[in-house]
């Protein structure tokens, strides 16, 4: 027995436990004003069932259920913001009517189509989600519902009319049977005209009678044994007897009997809808609350928007780190004309308490409840109105005394009621758990009340909760000096303008200032005067000190906004600046490439006509004159070429580097090393450093060639290959310097000889196999013919720069006709010394190697 009386005294505690841990949340939640914070959302809302939802959110209970919140609401609020709202459609709560369908209940029209419409949103809501799968998971996992169910939408809504009424679609058999209804009921108007002719005379109205839907004749009382059949009834004066013709009779029943046809198979169909939600009433029931969920998403998120609100994941943080942080009820009311809501950082850690202090009205109780809120509301996913870069950990408990506590049904005195306020969350407080006490121990001597205050705090302290008060207690202001444990917090106090500044500001404490509010809400001066004189001199000293450098802090705010404005600004016009320096320069190289373009157009026709008048006066043998004549056009054509020609002025105008692509013009010669990249003005283009520089040239691999060129030439490109590539590029160029040289010579001492021996066709015979590298070869292959005899002209005169005497051209064999094209071209060219098809050693029929002029 004693047994069982231990037991039930143990449930009774853990039951009235829970209760006062209930009393407190609900306390906290009435004190930071979590309802009016619902009511925001609510009114959001697309649909009642979501705005009700709304109306009794509530902060999770676990870390795990808090990120999960808050993941969704961050993706809903993501897709708004990225012009992909979330589909969120008011619809009526179905879910009774599901449930009525599981247990095999019949439904209406007008319930079948509401389930319908429940249905469609949540396939639009299914086709939403499935789009974004990739982008946003979370909607995915948490909006998602059997695609199935648009078979049942469909058929609803096939056989159900927006207004309810079964459609005539809906089965074969009731439209024979409406047609039906619709012949009795013609019929039988037909027989009511007939019957009302032939009883005319007897009549005592000019058109029939229904009576319990069925049809007779007004007749006279005094003939009513003219008409024989059923009597219906009389008037309410027995002037009048209804009568129903055996002729109608018959017409009537017919009507009845197809009237219950339809209602039959009205009826049949209502239960075979219905049956079909009772099969899937788990996944419609699924459905209709991801529909609600969106719209309770949807609405956080359109909240969030509204006041430029972050969504914050619970961490394993032991506090709160807020930056930027703002009230969301004033928020709320800016959008409606209120007044600019000043942003605070607000930061508090577990056994550690913040001491607020200021001027009243200032912001200090603001400033406590936008701590308590945040921790609310990052508990539940709501977006909070502060920085991106806040923190916030899993706070739970939130314990809170705010406003006045007074209770005339419990004979409570202010003082009275909060110090049982104080009890209760002294006996709650826990590691995790937030304090907030606004006026802590106030309504009392404040000898006295701040000796408790004290006391209290230090309590609460080691009991590792975070504590955040407000207080005009100097003591409590002082006991950041001596306890490491705690911190001061000051809303500001313009008293120049005699006005509070609600900026809240860490390490310092706030004056009071009850004399500058008492004159700036009215009191009379003299009775101001009067009580500046009473205050004792050291007090008003310290005033008039946190005045100065309450005024000197918000100069230096000032300043330090006024620089960032500055510097912004500058930013943006340096931006703009070369935003235009680089159109101009695009602009430029555009019109300098057009130019290059249509001149080397004009040179290489020009080269083609001199080609072909060479080749008839080869033919016809023309005079000497006329000869030199052409000539002296050709060594114009070629003074034309050296305009756009490698290191010309147009080529370097059209060839500055874009953007981006030179890291430092100054480029000192000592600083280069095998690997680098630079930017050759003359080439127009990235190359690689081979050799270390000597004498003031540098080695370089440009494309398919090598190069010497002067360090002042080269400036630093903006990016360098790695060491590997480095390399890779430097093997080609040594095995060419090991036996290039010896090539070279060779080709230079054959010049002269080969000059003289063109054959017939202008062929210079096979001399012994010239080495042929990668830097001496000019590769053409899958060029066109005009393109490729530009890319020779350009090969040509990089040789031409290097004093490079023998090359190679690699047109390959295909058809011939761009080995012929590059051979007449090499004829004609006024650089080409000679040339001839390259030796087997060398390569083949493939290739035509040929000797520059020196």
């Amino acid at each position: 027995m004693d047994e069982l009386v231990r037991s039930a005294d143990i449930q009774a505690g853990v039951t009235l436990e829970h209760a006062r841990v209930d009393e407190l949340a609900e306390k906290a939640a009435s004190d930071l004003e979590w309802q009016p914070l619902c009511e925001a959302l609510a009114r959001r809302a697309a649909g009642p069932c979501a705005a009700e939802r709304l109306l009794k959110l509530s902060p999770a209970l676990s870390p795990v259920d808090a990120r999960l919140r808050a993941t969704v609401s961050r993706e809903a609020l993501d897709a708004l913001r990225e012009g992909e709202p979330l589909v969120a459609v008011g619809v009526e709560d179905v879910a009774a009517l599901i449930e009525r369908a599981r247990r095999l209940g019949s439904l209406s029209g007008e319930e079948l189509r509401s389930v319908a419409t429940a249905l469609s949103a949540a396939r639009e809501l299914r086709h939403f989600v499935n789009a974004r799968r990739e982008r946003y998971p979370a909607l995915f996992a948490e909006l998602h519902t059997d695609p199935r169910l648009s078979v049942i939408e469909q058929e609803i809504q096939h056989a159900i009319e927006p207004s309810g009424r079964v459609a005539d679609a809906a089965s074969h058999e009731l439209r024979r049977a409406r047609h039906a209804v619709f012949d009795a009921r013609k019929q039988l108007h037909e027989s009511l005209r007939k019957a009302m002719v032939t009883h005319a005379e007897v009549l005592r109205e000019s058109g029939p009678v229904e009576r319990d839907g069925r049809f007779g004749l007004p007749v006279r009382a005094d003939a009513h044994r003219a008409v024989s059949g059923i009597v219906l009834g009389a008037s309410a004066t027995s002037a009048t007897i209804y009568i129903e013709p055996p002729e109608l009779t018959l017409v009537t029943n017919r009507v009845r009997l197809a009237e219950a046809s339809v209602a039959s198979e009205e009826e049949r169909i209502l239960r075979l809808l219905t049956s079909r939600i009772a099969m899937e009433a788990d996944s419609a029931c699924e459905a209709f609350e991801a529909v609600v969920r969106a719209d309770v998403l949807a609405s956080i998120a359109r909240f969030g928007r509204d006041i430029d609100g972050v969504v914050l994941t619970v961490d394993d943080a032991d506090g709160l780190d807020i930056y930027g942080m703002r009230h969301p009820l004033l928020c709320e009311r800016r959008l409606d004309g209120g007044g600019e809501v000043v942003p605070n950082d607000v930061r508090l850690r577990s056994r550690t308490g913040l001491i607020v202090s200021g001027p009243n009205a200032g912001g200090k109780t603001v400033a406590l409840k936008c701590l308590g809120l945040a921790a609310l509301m990052a508990r539940a996913g709501l977006p909070i109105p502060a920085e991106a870069r806040s923190r916030i950990g899993f706070i739970e408990p939130v314990l809170t005394d705010v406003g006045d506590r007074q209770s005339l049904e419990r004979s409570l005195s202010t003082f009275s009621a909060h110090i049982a306020a104080y009890a209760a969350i002294l006996a709650a407080a826990c590691p995790g758990a937030l304090v907030v006490l606004d006026e802590i121990c106030g309504s009392t001597d404040p000898e006295e009340g701040s000796a408790l205050a004290v006391a209290l705090l230090e309590q609460l302290v080691e009991r590792g909760a975070a504590v955040a008060v407000t207080t005009h207690y100097e003591r409590l202001k002082h006991l950041a000096a001596d306890d490491a444990r705690f911190a001061n917090a000051a809303v500001g106090f313009d008293f120049e303008r005699m006005s509070p500044t609600f900026a809240l500001r860490h390490g310092v404490q706030g004056a009071s200032a009850a004399l500058a509010a008492a004159a700036r809400h009215g009191l009379p001066a003299s009775v101001v005067a009067r009580a500046a004189e009473l205050v004792p001199q050291e007090s008003l000293r310290r005033d008039q000190l946190l005045g100065e450098i309450e005024s000197e802090a918000r100069a230096m705010r000032m300043a330090r906004v006024d620089a960032e404005r500055e510097r912004t600004l500058t930013e943006a016009l340096r931006l703009e600046l070369e935003r235009e320096r680089v159109d101009v320069r695009a602009k430029e190289r555009r019109k300098l490439d057009g130019e290059a373009a249509e001149l080397k157009g004009a040179i290489r026709s020009a080269r083609e006509k001199l080609r072909r008048l060479d080749l008839s006066l080869a033919v016809d043998a023309r005079s000497a004159a006329t000869t030199l004549g052409t000539r002296a056009t050709e060594r114009l054509i070629d003074e034309a070429a050296k305009v756009v020609s490698i290191g010309s002025a147009m080529a370097h105008a059209a060839r500055e580097p874009a953007p981006g692509t030179v890291r430092d013009r100054t480029l000192d010669g000592g600083a280069l090393r095998a690997g680098m990249s630079v930017w050759v003005a003359r080439l127009g283009q990235i190359a690689t450093v081979l050799d270390a520089p000597e004498r003031g040239e540098v080695r370089v691999q440009a494309g398919a060639f090598a190069l010497r060129v002067a360090v002042s030439e080269l400036a630093l490109a903006a990016s360098e290959p790695s060491r590997a590539k480095a390399e890779r590029a430097r093997e080609p160029t040594r095995s060419a310097n090991r036996g290039g040289a010896q090539g070279a010579g060779q080709g230079r001492n054959k010049a002269a000889s080969r000059s003289a021996a063109h054959d017939d066709a202008g062929l210079a015979a096979v001399p012994d196999a010239i080495l042929r590298t990668s830097t001496n070869t000019c590769d053409l292959r899958g060029m066109r013919v005009d393109e490729a005899i530009e890319c020779l002209d350009r090969f040509i005169d990089a040789a031409l720069l290097e004093r490079e005497s023998v090359s190679f051209a690699l047109h390959g064999h295909g058809t011939g006709a761009l080995r012929n094209a590059v051979r007449e071209h090499l004829a004609l060219s006024p650089h080409i010394e000679s040339r001839r098809p390259a030796s087997f050693e060398e390569g083949g029929d493939a290739f035509t190697v040929f000797w520059l002029r020196g």
